[in-house]
């Protein structure tokens, strides 16, 4: 800007000289000195500028602001000397003021920024154009021009002052990456975990880092040598490979190419560590290689790092087995060569975890968990793979196409499983079931293999538990026609398919009908009568047990309503209607619909719902009491806890299961259980029901003990609702009903 001012100085006193002696100058004058003036004061702030002590961005922008307006004044100034001097100027004169004016319009091009530029170019253009407009040698021609010019020098400051922001703003920024730069290569210098290399055209290496030797803890001399063996260690590169990152480091050298990242172990004192090695060959002008150069990093922390991240995200948190996802993985990879190398797959299910879990607490249930794996573990070989899928499901991969040593492992699991566990001077006891599947034999997939073993762990959990069962096609079929009944239960309550009937409960005392228990039953077309031990669990499993048992109450309370005295009935409620929270509303809302007194109906819970649902279960079956229902603990003395529930919950009766009953009179332990159950219900005044009563031997040894009731079908076969309403009003009426007098 000063330069320019020097050169607009020069210029003023050209035209003065040579205007000087021309008449009138006195305007002239005037528009000298103002120009002058303006001249100064930018070389003036100019020299302030570059002597201030510092500068935010306001003080720039003030500045600008100010040299535009002094450039603004400085072309008015311009502008009213040319329109001055070229109406006086002869022809000599007007070649220097054409001359001026194309110098006068040029100069803003070199002026920075556009502002300040424009702030000149437009007062001076307007001049220039006046000024040749009003000179007598003015003609079309020379305005043309004069426009064209014009209107590239406006493009010009435009143009030339976009690429000039664009260079500073690069400039700006390659100082800060420049900064960056350093303070990268200052932090790299200062790590502890990095350093440089290079070798010559000899692959010798070079200039040691001291870093390479802080890391490395050898000395220098131990660096004499061919790249990477003097680096890494001559017993590293022994142990090379293939497909290794040594094998790929070591062919990217004898190709002479560039490589990055690569990992390779090292052993340091003793210590297997991880180095990661970047590398460019060094050409000079003529493209020979020079050698290398390279950076070199310890990711040691890091590698075990990962290492351990991932760890986590593919074993089970808790028993440390690995988790689905692994056992996935291994999966997959154990069929792709399963007709190379054969597998079997063994699938776990713990018995009674979930009680234990319930009633003794998670944190016990987790020491449990923690402690199968551990025998787990015990079972297997290293190459096998034990993984835990979920809750207390476990999965085993045996590599072995013999289905004898198979079984063998899995035998070896149920043993061990069926040690007691001790915790916190406890002894629990659980089991295992466990299915196998052969692999090719049984499937070429995991899905198909899993489903198999799947499969297999039903059939041993159905079979008493604590049993192994290997797969075999029949398991499939049997599932199978399991679907196909399934699927004919859910149609069967719309198409009339169940029905259900009444099997009286007698007073042994005097044979009389105290009520009467309901049973469904099932008749399908293509399947006949199905047993409801066959077809509860399949409700149960598909959501139907609610729609079932809904319907079960709702017949009975029925029926019931129709029956002459205080005839009771008795209804099996699953475990899974109780979890519902509208229970007690629904009981009770069957009840009103029906005018049937909470009193005479009775509902028969069994001790598993108790010990499987735990406290919300008592709590529901509590308010149900509290309206008058009584509640039956159903198949008494088959659990470990009865007694226990018996303290605990308000009962009214209890059923004694027919398996005490069924070699009662034979069996000297099974007469002594019943006798021990009735004198107990007597003691907590609580009925008693014998269920399964088939002789008179076992109906006259029940009465001997004192049993109060007893069922079975040595007193009747089930029956409809009219006809018990028929045989309990032939009963009341003319004495006893034939059917029951003989008992």
């Amino acid at each position: 800007m000063s330069a320019i001012s020097l050169l607009g100085l020069s210029t003023i006193a050209l035209i003065f000289t040579d205007f000087f002696s021309v008449p009138g100058t006195t305007s002239m004058l005037a528009t000298v000195c103002g120009a002058l003036a303006c001249y100064f004061t930018i070389i003036l702030n100019a020299y302030r500028w570059l002597l201030r002590p510092a500068a935010n961005q306001q003080d720039a922008k003030d500045y600008i602001a100010k040299m535009a307006r002094v450039l603004f004044l400085l072309g008015l100034f311009w502008c009213c000397l040319l329109i001055i001097t070229v109406g006086k100027a002869n022809p000599g004169q007007l070649n220097l003021l054409y001359g001026i004016m194309a110098g006068c319009l040029a100069t803003p091009v070199m002026v920075f920024p556009a502002v300040c530029a424009f702030a000149f170019w437009c007062p001076i253009s307007v001049g220039i154009f006046i000024a040749v407009i009003a000179s007598h040698e003015a003609d079309l021609f020379a305005v043309l021009n004069l426009m064209s010019f014009i209107a590239l020098t406006g493009f010009c400051i435009f143009y030339l002052n976009r690429r000039m922001n664009e260079r500073a703003i690069n400039a700006i920024r390659v100082e800060e990456n420049a900064e960056v730069i350093q303070l990268l290569l200052r932090d790299f210098e200062e790590s502890a975990s990095d350093w440089l290399w290079e070798t010559n055209a000899n692959m010798e290496l070079r200039n040691v880092s001291p870093r390479l030797l802080q890391v490395s803890r050898r000395p220098p001399e131990s660096f004499h040598g061919l790249f990477p063996e003097a680096m890494l260690g001559v017993a590293t590169i022994e142990h090379t490979t293939p497909g290794s990152t040594l094998e790929r480091l070591q062919r990217a050298i004898s190709e002479r190419s560039p490589f990055r990242d690569l990992v390779v172990p090292v052993m340091v004192d003793g210590d297997q560590r991880f180095w990661s090695l970047t590398g460019k060959p060094i050409l000079d002008k003529n493209g020979r290689f020079g050698g290398y150069h390279g950076v070199g990093s310890d990711i040691t922390g890091q590698r075990r790092q990962q290492e351990h991240i991932s760890f986590l995200a593919r074993h089970d948190s808790l028993t440390k087995l690995a988790n689905r996802m692994l056992f996935t993985e291994v999966l997959h990879q154990c069929c792709d060569t399963a007709d190379i190398a054969g597998f079997a797959l063994l699938c776990l299910d713990l018995d009674n975890f979930k009680i234990i879990n319930d009633t003794l607490g998670h944190a016990t249930g987790d020491a449990v968990l923690v402690a199968v794996a551990e025998r787990l573990r015990g079972c297997i070989r290293e190459f096998d793979l034990a993984a835990r899928l979920g809750g207390d499901e476990f999965a085993v991969i045996v590599i072995t196409s013999d289905k004898t040593e198979a079984w063998s492992i899995a035998g070896r699991i149920v043993e061990r499983m069926l040690r007691p566990f001790q915790f916190d001077g406890q002894l629990l006891q659980i089991g295992v079931s466990i299915g196998i599947t052969m692999a090719p034999q049984d499937g070429g997939t995991p899905a198909q293999l899993m489903q198999n073993a799947d499969l297999a762990l039903y059939r041993a959990k159905s079979d008493g538990r604590g049993v192994v069962r290997v797969f075999d096609q029949g398991m499939d079929e049997a599932m199978q026609a399991r679907r196909a009944m399934q699927a004919a239960l859910r149609q069967a309550l719309a198409r009339g398919e169940l029905t259900v009937l009444f099997q009286p409960i007698i007073n042994l005392k005097d044979n009389s009908i105290a009520g009467a228990e309901a049973l469904l039953r099932w008749h399908h077309p293509k399947f006949g009568n199905v047993p409801p031990a066959q077809f509860i669990p399949l409700a149960e499993e598909s959501g139907l047990i609610e729609d079932i048992s809904d319907f079960v109450l709702r017949q009975a309370c029925a029926a019931a309503a129709t029956w002459p005295g205080e005839l009771t009935i008795a209804v099996n409620v699953s475990p899974l209607l109780i979890r519902n929270p509208q229970i007690v509303t629904h009981i009770m809302e069957v009840l009103a619909a029906n005018g049937l007194p909470p009193e005479r109906l009775e509902l028969e819970v069994v001790e598993s719902a108790m010990l499987e649902f735990g406290r919300p279960t008592e709590d529901a079956l509590r308010q149900i009491h509290q309206h008058g229902v009584r509640i039956a603990l159903d198949d008494f003395g088959t659990g470990y806890s009865s007694l226990s529930y018996l303290r605990r919950f308000p009962f009214g009766k209890v059923k004694i299961d027919s398996s005490f009953i069924r070699d009662l009179g034979h069996e000297k332990a099974d007469g002594s259980i019943v006798l021990a159950i009735i004198g107990l219900a007597e003691k907590m005044n609580l009925q008693v029901t014998a269920e399964g009563v088939e002789t008179k031997e076992q109906a006259n040894i029940l009465r001997i003990y004192g049993c109060p009731q007893a069922q079975g079908f040595l007193f009747h076969y089930p029956l409809t609702g009219p006809e018990l309403a028929g045989l309990a009003v032939a009963q009341n009426g003319g004495g006893r009903a034939n059917t029951l007098d003989q008992y």
